[in-house]
C-alpha cells in the first residue's frame, strides 16, 4: 500500500496512477484501464470494473474488428479511445462497482455503495448508490468539508498522519451530519 515502485511500475506499464496509501482492487490490471489517476489514501474493493471507454454505435459494427488495430490488420491507429478518469483522495468505492466512461471524476471523500453503477461524476464528500448511482447524503457539513480541505491531510506520509491523527480527527467532531 505504501511502495513507491509498484507505484511506478503500474504508471509506465499500465498507465494507472496510483497514489499513496492507495490499496485493493487499484492493482488489479484485469479491471481497472489505462488513463486512470487515484489519489491517496483510497479503498477500493477488489471487484470494481472502471470501464473507460465505450464500443462506437454509429459504425456499421460495434465490434473491435472494425476499430481496434489488435484485430483488424488494415487500420493503422486505433479508433478506440479510452477516456481519463481522475479519483481523488481518500475515495471509498465498494465491492462489484462499475464505473462507466462517463464519469471522468470522483471527488475527494467520495463514498460509492456496493453495487453501484456510476454514470455521471461524483461530487466530493458525496455518498452515493444504486443504479444509477444517485447522492444519498453527503459525509459532512460544508463547513467540515472546508477545514478537510484546507488541511490537505492526504499529502502527510503515514507517519505523519499517525502523528497527526487526534488533531486531525477533531476537524470532523464538530460534524452535524
Amino acid at each position: 500500500m505504501y511502495s513507491p515502485t509498484i507505484r511506478k511500475i503500474f504508471k509506465q506499464c499500465h498507465g494507472i496512477e496510483i497514489g499513496y496509501g492507495s490499496y485493493g482492487g487499484c492493482f488489479n490490471t484485469s479491471n481497472i484501464r489505462p488513463n486512470i489517476k487515484i489519489g491517496n489514501y483510497c479503498s477500493i474493493a477488489s471487484k470494481v470494473d472502471f470501464l473507460r471507454a465505450n464500443h462506437p454505435i454509429k459504425d456499421f459494427t460495434m465490434h473491435p474488428i472494425a476499430h481496434r488495430t489488435s484485430h483488424n490488420y488494415t487500420l493503422t491507429k486505433d479508433r478506440f479511445y479510452w477516456e481519463n478518469l481522475v479519483i481523488g483522495n481518500d475515495v471509498w468505492i465498494g465491492q462489484n462497482v462499475v464505473i462507466l466512461p462517463s464519469c471522468k471524476s470522483i471527488g475527494n471523500g467520495a463514498v460509492i455503495g456496493a453495487g453501484s453503477i456510476v454514470t455521471k461524476n461524483i461530487e466530493p464528500y458525496s455518498i452515493v448508490a444504486g443504479n444509477p448511482a444517485k447522492k444519498i447524503k453527503m459525509r459532512f457539513t460544508p463547513k467540515v468539508i472546508k477545514k478537510l480541505e484546507d488541511s490537505k491531510w492526504w499529502t502527510m506520509d503515514k507517519d505523519e498522519l499517525i502523528r497527526n491523527h487526534t488533531a486531525l480527527q477533531k476537524l470532523t467532531s464538530s460534524n452535524e451530519g
